[in-house]
């Protein structure tokens, strides 16, 4: 303040950071997603999101990083990828658990990941082959592949590069216990 002037600073997220990713823990409230044995999708997602936030909490690199969702809410769809657009991520990642699609316990395992076909940058199919590999190898799964979700919602209107991964297998029961483990 001078000459009994104030002065108000705007920022855009980018102006403070080198990298924005907004983080979104898929379902919740009273949308569970899929459900087995008493295990909600939406408290897996949350977990797994949970703990990627502790890890970007300890990182010392300039990354601002948004959650969806932090608590057993569900914001609209429109409201997730808003936050994507609005603070005009450099990556937008949604966290998700599979089932089959008769919701009937199987073999069926494994992880994959849907991007934004339509992406003409080709940066979403990047980044969703990246989401895979990091997951193949620090879970051991097997290999479901990229697949084009542009029919998804948050996946179409995004306007950053976006992967919705689909973590493991919720009818399957070795994947099952493996999604509640911590480690």
């Amino acid at each position: 303040m001078s000459n009994n002037n104030n002065y108000l600073y705007f920022f855009t997220y980018n102006d403070i950071y080198d990298y924005i990713v907004v983080v979104d823990a898929g379902h919740g409230g009273n949308v569970p997603g899929a459900t087995k044995l008493g295990v909600y999708e939406k408290d897996l997602n949350l977990a797994t999101v949970l703990e990627l936030k502790r890890l970007f909490d300890a990182c010392d690199k300039n990354i601002g990083v948004y959650y969806t969702r932090t608590n057993d809410t569900n914001p609209s769809f429109e409201n997730r990828v808003g936050l994507a657009n609005d603070s005009d991520a450099d990556l937008f990642l949604s966290v998700h658990n599979n089932s089959t699609a008769s919701g009937r316990m199987s073999s069926i395992n494994g992880s994959e990941v849907m991007y934004e076909g339509g992406d003409a940058t080709g940066e979403s199919k990047k980044f969703a082959t990246m989401c895979l590999n990091h997951l193949l190898e620090e879970l051991g799964s097997k290999s479901k592949g990229t697949v084009v979700g542009d029919e998804v919602y948050i996946i179409r209107m995004s306007e950053s590069p976006v992967a919705l991964v689909e973590i493991g297998f919720m009818t399957n029961q070795k994947e099952l216990e493996a999604l509640q483990d911590k480690e």
